[in-house]
């Protein structure tokens, strides 16, 4: 089966970037601050993981389900 050419989507191209000095330190300033982020959630992960000391994916799904209530 062949794909057609209307479906592929050339990505090569590389835009250069010049900001200027404002831009420069909006830029480092995200950068700082996504950095932060990244780092405090991981700690909360690590800590939950010393707390807990079980899988982070499996605890909620096996928690047990309430039988419903008839009537």
């Amino acid at each position: 089966m062949e794909i057609p050419n209307v479906f592929v989507m050339r990505t090569a191209y590389q835009y250069k970037l010049r900001p200027n000095k404002e831009q420069i330190a909006t830029i480092l300033l995200w950068l700082y601050l996504l950095r932060r982020q990244y780092n405090y959630r991981l700690g909360e992960r690590f800590s939950w993981w010393e707390e807990n000391r079980c899988p982070v994916n499996a605890c909620p799904l096996i928690m047990p389900i309430p039988q419903l209530k008839l009537g």
